[in-house]
């Protein structure tokens, strides 16, 4: 009946709205009802207007809210909610809004310990860089004065 495959269309690309609603209400390769040339013209206007537009709310546009049990296009026993996605009472969102901030404030705590700590080895740090700059002075000083020393003889004598 269809050109395309139902579980995801011809070439793997699922069909849009306007094609169903064409393939379902056709005779003799045409729309026949003026009701659903109208729809029709507007679904694919709006389909290719926005392609990104989910289709439930391409639906609502064209063809008003739809029923709890049915919804144009997805047939009987598909609910609008289940193509809106599930909507979370505000007691679900304020908790979850909770914990949330909740989980940023730890985080946030977290964050600053992490950036003292940094703090106290980046000067621990310079500190022993300018250390160690003072005993490289030092040896270098050393070396200088070693050069410079005359080995002498010891008035010892070894008889």
């Amino acid at each position: 009946m269809f050109d395309f495959d139902v579980k995801g269309g011809k070439d793997g690309n699922p069909p849009d709205l306007a094609t169903i609603f064409f393939e379902t209400r056709k005779k003799d390769n045409k729309l026949v009802e003026h009701e659903a040339i109208e729809k029709h013209a507007k679904l694919k206007e709006m389909v290719q207007a926005d392609p990104s537009l989910p289709s439930i709310e391409i639906v609502e546009k064209c063809c008003g809210p739809q029923t709890r049990s049915h919804v144009f296009g997805f047939g009987g026993g598909v609910k609008a909610k289940d193509l809106k996605g599930g909507t979370s009472s505000k007691v679900e969102l304020l908790s979850a809004l909770r914990s949330t901030r909740e989980d940023n404030k730890c985080l946030n705590e977290e964050n600053k310990s992490l950036n003292e700590e940094n703090k106290s080895l980046n000067h621990r740090l310079s500190t022993l860089e300018d250390a160690m700059k003072e005993i490289m002075k030092m040896k270098e000083l050393f070396a200088t004065q070693q050069s410079h020393v005359q080995p002498t003889t010891s008035p010892v004598s070894s008889e």
